[in-house]
């Protein structure tokens, strides 16, 4: 990209501001037609960069993205509409209201564990409120990258949404543009040097990012249940995802029940279609990690039981086929076991007992809860996504991708009596001192 590109850009996003809902959702139109059209292609551009099985493709890949179109398409005309609110009475005379803005060009850098998906639906809010666009895709996936910019390239031209191919140095060429929001999906120590970039020149970020997100199993739990959700939650993806249940703290008294549980899944699901680690440098990472010299490509999950947070695989965020199980003893040692750790972007809890939910929930925070649920947050569009300290700053998804995306301008305008300006000019009369107690 160069200068003048990003000026016609600049040039786009100012002309957008005044068109109406049915412009926008044209835009959005265009994606969904390409996506049905293309999915096959899709599908083999996943499955040669990491071999992600078809149906996760579906599920995990097209269809989040197809389902946000819809769900946008369904309220973007709610959505633009001027919100009125209230005024205080000692504002008499004035209405008030919140105003939607885009605002200008938005550069969203994609990571490379759910190419496809994360890489559009931050484009979708993007478009659905007036701005435009430009993606920088992981390297890592070069035919996943490749097919986006021959998306945007069929679906838009370049004065509305780009896409810029690269790895490190195409994202600090980038970074050197003033664009009017970042947004970046990634890790926490890549997100800390757009954070810091994004600072210096007060331009404002959405960082979705990561963390170790615990899963706690109570001894009310459903064993099977329990097995079998936080099983899949590894499995997609090769446990790749930023939400994925990271290590696990199941009670002592149903400890080695759920753990058999567990690796029986694993071991039934050997011969399953699975995806790789993304790379070879990655799958050594993680050998490291777990103290092993197996492959972990050929395995389904590694259940490594371990005795303390000391552990070498409770440094980091996992995020591959790997899981870590401790044991407690009573919910107050949790505070030792997850207090240690910075906030995560989820938070699992398995429980039949409220008391012990509400317990976990006032005591221990994360970007997102699910209870007796794993990754389901993600896929609900009226829920926001996002972190909290270390695991990200913003929201998106529905309704808050499009306020996070917004400038929401505020409106503030004198209807009648405007006569009153004049009890707040000087001179400061006794008459205004005495104004000034009633309104005590």
């Amino acid at each position: 990209m160069n200068s003048q590109q990003f000026q016609e850009l600049k040039n786009t996003a100012l002309s957008f501001r005044t068109e109406s809902a049915k412009e926008r959702l044209a835009r959005l139109k265009k994606i969904t037609v390409w996506i049905k059209s293309h999915q096959e292609e899709i599908i083999e551009a996943l499955q040669k960069d990491f071999k992600k099985p078809r149906f996760e493709s579906i599920i995990s890949e097209i269809a989040p993205v197809l389902e946000d179109i819809q769900h946008t398409s369904q309220h973007l005309k709610k959505w633009m509409k001027d919100k009125c609110v209230s005024t205080p009475s000692t504002l008499f005379g004035h209405s008030s209201r919140i105003r939607y803005e885009n605002k200008g060009v938005v550069l969203i850098i994609s990571p490379w564990n759910y190419p496809f998906q994360l890489a559009l639906s931050p484009l979708i809010p993007t478009l659905a409120a007036g701005n435009t666009a430009v993606i920088k895709p992981s390297e890592l996936t070069p035919h996943t990258s490749a097919l986006i910019k021959r998306l945007i390239e069929d679906c838009f031209p370049a004065n509305q949404v780009l896409v810029e191919l690269g790895a490190k140095e195409k994202t600090e060429e980038l970074m050197s543009y003033n664009f009017d929001h970042v947004f970046f999906t990634g890790s926490t120590q890549v997100g800390r040097i757009i954070a810091k970039s994004c600072a210096e020149r007060l331009i404002p970020v959405t960082l979705e990012l990561g963390g170790k997100s615990p899963t706690i199993i109570d001894e009310t739990a459903d064993l099977d249940e329990a097995a079998e959700k936080i099983f899949w939650g590894k499995y997609i993806n090769r446990g790749q995802s930023c939400i994925a249940p990271d290590y696990i703290l199941v009670h002592e008294s149903v400890a080695t029940t759920f753990t058999q549980k567990l690796r029986l899944l694993a071991d039934s699901n050997a011969a399953s279609d699975k995806a790789l680690i993304i790379s070879e440098r990655h799958h050594q990472r993680l050998q490291k990690l777990a103290r092993t010299d197996r492959d972990l490509n050929a395995q389904t999950l590694e259940v490594l039981e371990i005795e303390s947070t000391s552990h070498s695989i409770m440094s980091e965020e996992v995020f591959g086929p790997v899981m870590p199980v401790l044991r407690y003893r009573q919910l107050s040692d949790l505070k030792n076991l997850i207090d240690t750790k910075e906030k995560p972007l989820a938070l699992y809890v398995f429980s039949k007992k409220q008391d012990n939910i509400k317990w976990i929930l006032n005591n221990f925070t994360s970007g997102g809860v699910g209870i007796n649920s794993v990754l389901m947050h993600f896929a609900n569009h009226n829920l926001p996504f996002g972190g909290i300290g270390q695991s990200g700053a913003g929201r998106y998804h529905g309704h808050y991708g499009f306020l996070e995306l917004s400038h929401q301008r505020a409106v503030i305008e004198q209807r009648f009596l405007s006569v009153t300006r004049k009890l707040v000019l000087p001179p400061y009369t006794p008459f205004k001192y005495k104004l000034l107690s009633w309104l005590k």
